[in-house]
This record gives structure tokens, sequence and C-alpha cells, in this order.
């Protein structure tokens, strides 16, 4: 399984950040492969959010390394790219397994 991390940082236009991740999550859900999304709720919480860096982390599942390539690469996808990276949000992808 592929999973992609995001950070999206702390924004004075916290509805147009949820706003990209909806859309996001909309068009991955259309993507073969894709399991599953989700989204921080309010504050993030704990050591690492005490700066107030971050207001959303997302994560995105998805069955295979093509599945989520080709869900990142999808032309209608660009756009929203745009968006969120514009954003400085930070975004990682990594394979992941049960601990």
């Amino acid at each position: 399984m592929y999973r992609s991390l995001s950070m999206y940082p702390s924004s004075d236009d916290l509805a147009e950040v949820d706003r990209i991740i909806q859309a996001t999550a909309d068009a991955f859900r259309a993507s073969p492969g894709f399991r599953s999304c989700t989204v921080s709720v309010d504050a993030l919480m704990g050591p690492g959010a005490r700066s107030g860096e971050f207001a959303r982390v997302v994560v995105v599942d998805f069955d295979s390394l093509d599945d989520v390539m080709n869900a990142l690469g999808a032309d209608s996808f660009q756009e929203l790219r745009e968006a969120s990276e514009a954003t400085g949000a930070r975004h990682f992808l990594f394979e992941c397994r049960e601990a």
C-alpha cells in the first residue's frame, strides 16, 4: 500500500485550504486503486503541534505506486495540485505496511 501524507500550514483562509482538501479527496476517490482518505479535525495536538505551523493533516492510501502516480499525474488534477502547492503544504509519499 502507498500512502500520501500532506501537512497544510496554518492559513488566514482555512476555508480555502479545506476546499482544496475536499476537492482533492473527491478527485482521488474517483481514481483506480484508491483506498481511503482522512483529514485532521480542528486543532492539531501534541508536541509537534506546539508551534501552530500546521492546520490540517491529510492521509490518502492507494493500492500501488502506479495508482498513486496516475492519480497525481491526471490532467484533471493539475489545477488542484498547483493550488495545494501554493498553500505551502508539505507532501510525502511512501510505501507502508502493518507494523
